[in-house]
């Protein structure tokens, strides 16, 4: 009987961890704080507002794809890309996200864009800017490769609200072709810890005094 009793007190303190740790991990699940593929956007020229961004200082990009030179969103691109250089007016687009990305101590944000040559001959130059992280991409015509990023870690010291914005450099209407922008943030922030820890602590509390007689570890009536 005894020996049952070990055996079940084992596996109910097994399951109180899991649980625990559970909900402690949920706290901790990536997110997506912005995902813009353009594919739901109609293809059109002189665009200024491209899903979740839009063109700032009276710029305009294009938005390429079906029946307007969608053979320009060449691999890895697929399905609809902007053109970093607009049509008319004033082509040097400025693309920023619409709504600000609050950024957080404690936490990676994963920063991923695809930016290929333009495709038409020139050499182009576009500026990625997204809190601390700032990078200048100079692109050969056919370049499908510099501009491909993956999984940037950008990470703050201080809290901090940033837009993600894509600056042309290229005074030409043939810019770098823009595809598949995403952040994602993985970890906890100081907040979302705090909230872990009182959360693991309460669970404990709560099992501790709630725990069942029969496992041999509480009071006896």
């Amino acid at each position: 009987m005894a020996r049952n009793r070990g055996i079940v007190k084992r596996i109910y303190l097994l399951l109180v961890a899991a649980v625990l740790c559970g909900i402690a991990g949920y706290l901790r699940m990536p997110t997506t704080e912005l995902s813009e593929n353009f594919d739901s956007v109609k293809p059109e020229l002189a665009v200024v507002e491209a899903g979740a961004f839009h063109t700032l200082n009276g710029t305009n990009v294009d938005v390429l794809g079906s029946g307007l030179q969608a053979n320009l969103c060449s691999a890895p691109e697929t399905g609809n890309c902007v053109d970093m250089g607009g049509t008319g007016g004033n082509p040097q687009a400025i693309l920023q996200s619409v709504n600000p990305i609050a950024l957080e101590p404690g936490i990676t944000y994963r920063l991923s864009f695809q930016l290929i040559g333009s495709q038409r001959g020139n050499p182009t130059s576009t500026t990625v800017t997204f809190g601390p992280y700032q990078q200048t991409f100079v692109l050969e015509s056919g370049d499908n490769k510099s501009g491909i990023v993956k999984n940037a870690p950008v990470t703050v010291s201080a809290p901090q609200s940033v837009y993600l914005t894509f600056t042309n450099n290229t005074k030409a209407e043939e810019g770098s072709l823009l595809d598949n922008v995403s952040v994602t943030r993985t970890g906890a922030g100081s907040a979302v810890s705090a909230i872990s820890l009182l959360v693991v602590a309460a669970g404990c509390v709560i099992l501790f005094f709630l725990r069942p007689t029969w496992l041999g570890v509480g009071p006896k009536g």
